[in-house]
């Protein structure tokens, strides 16, 4: 067994891993998980309302974004000085948090204002493999606080702010930086 796994490709393990974390974000309430629970709600068990998972959601992606920005900032040395070196450190713990199928691309870069576009989101995905009903995805005010938290930890001058959503119906999301140098 040792030998096989060792010719499986990293990247494959990675991508792997992840999907599997974000399915399990996904599906945690599900009936064929957890099925003394009820009728199978996507993610959310019928034991919660959907603004009680909201809540729960929100704060395990903002305490997840204060634990692992300053990480990555540290493990990596991004420099954080700027919006660009927010929007920088933002694609490297989304990657390492969701996986490689999550992609990016900065379409503004600047010291005062940098704008991401997440053009395939491996979360997004996810819920609508599994047809997540999209009023329980507590995914743009997790997205919101990830980023927020994550950022205030390493350089209270940057803002984080969402201008288009994909749970808005938007072709992807979009994310303004902006350093506010006081």
């Amino acid at each position: 067994m040792e030998e096989l796994l060792k010719k499986i490709p990293v990247e494959t393990c990675w991508t792997i891993t992840a999907k599997a974390l974000t399915g399990f974000l996904v599906r945690r309430g599900e009936k064929r998980i957890a099925p003394d629970l009820g009728k199978s709600e996507g993610f959310i068990s019928p034991l919660w309302s959907k603004e009680k998972w909201i809540e729960v959601g929100v704060k395990v992606f903002g305490d997840g974004g204060k634990q692992l920005f300053p990480m990555v900032k540290d493990s990596f040395n991004i420099p954080v000085e700027d919006a660009v070196g927010a929007a920088n450190l933002v694609i490297v713990a989304a990657t390492l948090a969701f996986g490689p199928e999550t992609k990016f691309e900065i379409v503004e870069e600047g010291r005062e204002r940098a704008v991401l576009r997440i053009t395939k989101c491996a979360l997004w995905e996810n819920y609508k493999e599994h047809e997540v009903d999209p009023a329980y995805i507590p995914c743009e005010a997790g997205h919101q606080v990830f980023c927020e938290e994550g950022l205030n930890a390493i350089n209270p001058k940057l803002i984080h702010k969402i201008t288009k959503s994909l749970l808005r119906g938007d072709l992807y999301c979009e994310d303004v930086y902006e350093f506010k140098d006081e």
